[in-house]
């Protein structure tokens, strides 16, 4: 029974994290649905307890996720006022933003996300949250192109290769390559990154490529390559 194992704050984060990110690969939106309900239950009769709160958030983002929906104004302010009180990004603080990133304006997290970068940059941070420094700005920068707010798309890629991000990072990498493809509308780099995960035999990211190509609106420059070689015989 998940739902009721979840409210131990570090344990049930780790539990929640890994079954929102099943679930969003299975794009399995009943299943999203049904804790969504369980957390608000436990909400109702756990008021005082703050981190149930976030939780709903995040199983709200990962639901919201699937079809690019946006938090209502209500609840992206009080996420928005629960960083703006953050004075040093903590494992559960980094978690949190990167599973409620996607669903915010995205413009409205630049001073937040230059507090975290700040941070990586000054200070040494543990594995586990470098390595969700690393999911935040993928996320975020997924969320900018969605969002089609180009000059902060430009502003992160700038960050990124200020910083230097995890060069030997597979996953970082792979995802960079195939968003910055998709900003500069450069096939070679999409190409390039399609190809990684097909190697790896990825298929679940394979999909997601796919997925997001559609959604932006971006040829497809393996069905481009087909047509013409098609127009090519005929």
């Amino acid at each position: 029974m998940l739902q009721y194992c979840f409210w131990e704050k570090k344990n049930n984060l780790q539990i929640l994290t890994e079954t929102l990110h099943q679930y969003y690969v299975d794009r399995n939106r009943k299943k999203l649905k049904h804790l969504k309900i369980s957390i608000e239950k436990d909400i109702s009769q756990n008021p005082n307890y703050p981190f149930t709160r976030h939780y709903f958030f995040m199983t709200l983002s990962t639901l919201y996720h699937l079809d690019f929906f946006l938090a209502t104004p209500e609840q992206q302010n009080e996420l928005i006022d629960y960083f703006f009180n953050v004075n040093y990004w903590q494992f559960y603080d980094l978690c949190l933003m990167e599973h409620v990133v996607n669903m915010l304006h995205v413009e409205k997290m630049r001073p937040y996300l230059s507090d975290i970068l700040k941070q990586y940059a000054t200070e040494s941070m543990p594995k586990a949250s470098t390595e969700i420094v690393n999911r935040i700005l993928i996320n975020t920068l997924e969320t900018s192109i969605i969002q089609k707010k180009y000059s902060f798309t430009k502003y992160l890629l700038n960050k990124i290769a200020e910083y230097h991000f995890n060069s030997e990072d597979f996953w970082f990498q792979t995802w960079l390559l195939f968003w910055t493809g998709v900003y500069e509308k450069n096939h070679n780099k999409i190409r390039h990154a399609y190809s990684i995960p097909t190697y790896l035999h990825q298929n679940s990211t394979l999909q997601s490529f796919d997925n997001f190509l559609k959604i932006t609106h971006t040829d497809n420059p393996f069905i481009e390559n087909d047509k013409k070689k098609t127009h090519d015989i005929n």
